[in-house]
């Protein structure tokens, strides 16, 4: 643990031999794993598998924040979680739009291309700026940290629903009225996808235009 990090709870005092410095890396590695076991589980024949496609992507979105969080707190980082940790959520994002794209057609088409078109830019620019040695100009901000939150919110609401080949039952039908609200979520995420991106390069825009 690092020198800032607070005395233990009782699960590591119970458990002292587990490598808990490493918890914080372990379950972003359970994010990465996450994505071929949820594009998988959508295009399986296995019953009711939109509830576990839903609870999996859910859980796998809690780590984003449980994993940043228990590093902040047992001051614990090593340089391969740092940089995994954002490319694990890029691409269980991507990858759950790419796949719901694929289902329901233009409608999540349109949304989807916003965010991945978004994505793309500002990781373009926050690389262009790190080699300017100005990263911290276009660190993640508020709106991004909504951006991200809101979107993993819609696309759990939206593996939850049923698949037209699910059949008629009370649990699909009841699951089926996250669809409307999922996909209002997902155009205000594009939406706010636009104005966060807009955010970095503005900051990053004396920079570009070569006025720094």
């Amino acid at each position: 643990m690092g020198p800032n990090c607070p005395p233990p709870g009782l699960l590591r005092r119970l458990l002292p031999f587990l490598p808990w410095h490493r918890l914080p890396d372990y379950l972003t590695y359970l994010r990465c794993l996450a994505i071929p076991a949820s594009t998988g589980l959508y295009y399986s024949k296995i019953p009711n598998k939109h509830v576990y496609n839903g609870i999996l992507f859910a859980l796998a979105s809690y780590t984003d924040y449980l994993d940043g969080y228990l590093a902040r707190r047992w001051d614990v980082s090593t340089s391969f979680g740092a940089f995994l940790d954002p490319v694990a959520d890029k691409l269980m994002v991507s990858t759950a739009l790419v796949i719901l794209a694929g289902s329901y057609g233009s409608i999540v088409a349109v949304p989807s291309s916003i965010i991945l078109a978004r994505e793309i830019a500002v990781s373009a620019l926050r690389e262009w700026m790190a080699s300017k040695g100005l990263r911290d100009t276009v660190k993640v901000g508020y709106q991004g940290k909504v951006k991200t939150a809101a979107t993993m919110v819609a696309l759990t609401m939206l593996l939850l629903v049923p698949q037209k080949n699910a059949g008629a039952t009370l649990w699909a039908e009841t699951l089926g009225k996250l669809y409307d609200p999922g996909m209002a979520l997902l155009y205000l995420s594009a939406l706010v996808t636009i104005t966060s991106g807009s955010v970095y390069f503005r900051a990053a825009a004396p920079v570009l235009m070569g006025k720094e």
